[in-house]
């Protein structure tokens, strides 16, 4: 999947990262969303078609909201008449209509004869969906912010630090594992996968980013800043050794909560975009707050 990605950013270059990425969002919030929905369904009876279509207008027009607030606004306000001022007005009458409606259906659902299920029901799916919002719209904008303030580089070479990181940890489980890692929620990884993952991931960090920012380079894109790039390397490879497989933990963590094996089908086997992207997603923002406060 990263090879049919970096094919597409060689022609594209960050206007075809910038459309991946909204893509994404959007498949990796149907699909979180899509969990909670089912659970909920499941533990409740047969709803009304009226209220199945609400929340998933309710829904959409929360994605929706919290992509105007990302990067949505900045990214219209270019590529269309309307002004930045314009699109902020548009975003607080679209958050403004969130509430309200959220209010609203809360008091009809207080008056009916079975309040206190469907307000279990509702106020679950709504906390999920938003904190769907908060991992994979608001975490993964900051792909967009990179690309656009320190260029490709910064986004690429994180994706393939954390595709090291995942294999060898594969690898090391299966040669060394012994001692399970985290077993509640992802049985299969273990503690000398999770170490021996990490020196694999600080060993080729300096000369995988010295070979991508070349790369980049002679097809003419933009590389973005290479000042310091052993350092960088280095300090993006301690985190994507350390911080990074804990999204993957959530993401099990959540599929269990819901009676799910995995967040789609997307890829035969390996599950849906989100069971690819969880690690991805928690990586974003550290690059970009790392490059914004700490370089020069």
């Amino acid at each position: 999947m990263l090879g049919a990605i970096s094919l597409l950013l060689k022609y594209t270059g960050k206007h075809g990262l910038i459309g991946l990425v909204l893509v994404m969002q959007c498949a990796m919030y149907a699909e979180s969303t899509s969990v909670v929905e089912t659970y909920y369904n499941r533990k409740t009876d047969v709803q009304e078609k009226e209220e199945v279509i609400s929340f998933h207008l309710q829904k959409w027009w929360w994605f929706a909201t919290a992509i105007l607030m990302t990067s949505g606004r900045k990214l219209l306000s270019e590529y269309t008449s309307i002004n930045m001022d314009q699109w902020n007005l548009i975003t607080l009458g679209m958050t403004s209509v969130s509430l309200v409606v959220a209010v609203v259906q809360l008091a009809l659902i207080s008056i009916s004869t079975k309040a206190e299920e469907m307000y279990r029901q509702f106020v679950g799916k709504m906390a999920c969906c938003h904190f769907s919002l908060l991992l994979m719209v608001g975490m993964s904008s900051f792909w967009i912010k990179t690309v656009e303030e320190y260029g490709l580089v910064w986004v690429l070479f994180p994706a393939l630090l954390v595709v090291v990181n995942d294999t060898m940890a594969y690898v090391f489980g299966v040669l060394l594992g012994k001692h399970k890692l985290l077993p509640r929620l992802s049985p299969k990884k273990t503690v000398e996968g999770f170490v021996g993952a990490g020196m694999s991931t600080l060993v080729v960090a300096a000369p995988l980013l010295r070979r991508m920012m070349r790369a980049i380079a002679n097809n003419g894109a933009d590389g973005g800043t290479g000042g310091g790039g052993h350092r960088h390397a280095l300090i993006m490879a301690m985190y994507v050794s350390l911080i990074s497989p804990f999204g993957g933990f959530l993401a099990s963590a959540v599929k269990r909560a819901h009676d799910a094996k995995d967040f789609g089908s997307l890829i035969p086997g390996h599950g849906g975009v989100v069971d690819r992207f969880d690690c991805q997603v928690v990586t974003a923002p550290f690059v970009y707050l790392y490059l914004k406060n700490c370089t020069v």
